[in-house]
């Protein structure tokens, strides 16, 4: 088993109640070959009893951008002055944007606000408030709720097929 396999599978384990019901809420609607790709938990910065990553979850190709994948990111809500707080403040910035899901291990102490973030295209990268391309076009969507539950149920029965109508299910009671 390799660090990334162990790293993932630590956040799984502690993240469960927030992935379940967003694998449970998202997987029906993934198209274009994602539903082969298998969900993940991604180590993004590894320290000594300290771990940040995402969950990423593939649900189609951008239907107007083409070879751009749509991807959901789950995690927990984050404000800047977090990684100026122990045990976070040990990790560095490494790349860590305000606001978008991180997952934390060990967790931090509850009550935490749980978020979604759908996201396709290209954004500018931290040192340049230009992208790449000069067509590049980038869309993303986020959520917040207290309640996984709640928030996987929203995001999937209404806003995504919103946002992208190509995205059809099984209709739910």
């Amino acid at each position: 088993m390799t660090y990334d396999h162990a790293g993932s599978a630590a956040l799984r384990a502690a993240y469960d109640d927030l992935i379940a019901p967003f694998e449970r809420a998202l997987i029906p609607l993934c198209r274009d070959g994602a539903d082969a790709l298998e969900p993940r938990a991604k180590v993004w910065k590894w320290q000594e009893n300290l771990l940040a990553g995402t969950f990423d979850l593939w649900l189609c190709d951008d239907p107007d951008r083409p070879h751009t994948w749509i991807v959901v990111t789950v995690g927990l809500w984050t404000e800047p002055q977090l990684l100026g707080e122990e045990p976070a403040a040990r990790l560095g910035r490494f790349g860590f944007t305000p606001h978008r899901p991180l997952l934390f291990l060990p967790r931090p102490p509850a009550p935490a606000t749980s978020t979604a973030r759908a996201e396709s295209g290209s954004f500018p990268g931290k040192s340049t408030s230009r992208t790449k391309a000069a067509d590049a076009i980038g869309t993303a969507h986020q959520w917040t709720a207290n309640d996984p539950h709640v928030l996987a149920e929203r995001v999937a029965r209404d806003d995504l097929k919103l946002l992208w109508p190509h995205l059809t299910g099984p209709e739910r009671n």
